[in-house]
């Protein structure tokens, strides 16, 4: 479960950890929505070489090629059923698009995650008059799916240590091996969710609804210029894609 490590925050000092979290999340979202419009082999690849230099300058370059390591699994599924099963003329070239589509979107978000931490995006979604509650749910997923990913880990270790072959037979076979990674992660993820909500609630959670903050986020031009920006791209990749049209070279496709 590497590719879970896009949603862990890595502490770095770069350009993109310098950035207001609501801007990260505006060029995220436009970044994906791009990669969205699109269903052609080299419109894909060129959004997907654009955010590459994003992740370098967050630093965090092997940590997002460990993730993609990861993904590697679904994306050969992708690859294979829909060549095998696409009706569509050049079956192959469709299912490339899907997966660059697939690591274009995942890049997307994890540019995002890696760079924001849980309090900054708790508290960048606060400011953006989003209910504390729903708020403090949000930051709390972004900090439990990397411990899930170690818990799943620690519990594959512990069956292999008991003789269990997770790696061996034929797909059914590893299919059955799940489940006893999945109940017993099931089981702790229920234990530490209990444990969250008695701890929260002897802290008094939710009795003051007026709330106090040591710091607050503040857009500076840096933030306003990368918002503008990935708003303009965005307007201009709807104006071609939906009034303009593609050039030929870009509609090329593998001929099969």
């Amino acid at each position: 479960m590497s590719f879970l490590e896009v949603f862990q925050y890595t502490r770095q000092d770069s350009v993109m950890h310098r950035l207001d979290p609501r801007s990260k999340l505006v060029l995220s979202i436009v970044c994906a929505t791009v990669s969205m419009m699109f269903m052609e082999i080299i419109p894909l690849l060129m959004v997907f070489t654009c955010l590459l230099p994003l992740i370098a300058a967050a630093k965090s370059l092997g940590r997002w090629a460990k993730s993609m390591k990861g993904l590697g699994a679904l994306l050969v599924f992708v690859l294979v059923f829909n060549t095998l099963l696409s009706p569509m003329e050049y079956p192959f070239s469709y299912s490339l698009s899907l997966a660059i589509r697939l690591v274009a979107l995942m890049t997307s978000f994890s540019l995002f995650f890696l760079t924001v931490q849980p309090d900054q995006l708790s508290q960048a979604l606060i400011q953006m008059r989003v209910k504390f509650e729903f708020a403090f749910a949000m930051s709390m997923a972004m900090r439990y799916v990397p411990t899930l990913g170690q818990e799943a880990y620690a519990i594959m270790d512990a069956q292999r240590a008991r003789g269990v072959e997770l790696d061996k037979g034929n797909i059914v076979k590893r299919i059955r091996n799940i489940i006893p990674i999945i109940v017993p992660l099931i089981i702790v993820s229920i234990r530490r969710a209990l444990s969250i909500a008695e701890s929260m609630e002897s802290r008094g959670f939710g009795v003051s609804e007026n709330r106090t903050y040591m710091e607050m986020l503040r857009f500076r031009k840096r933030d306003w210029a990368l918002v503008l920006s990935s708003l303009l791209i965005l307007i201009l990749v709807i104006y071609v894609r939906f009034f303009v049209g593609l050039p030929g070279w870009m509609m090329w496709n593998l001929p099969f």
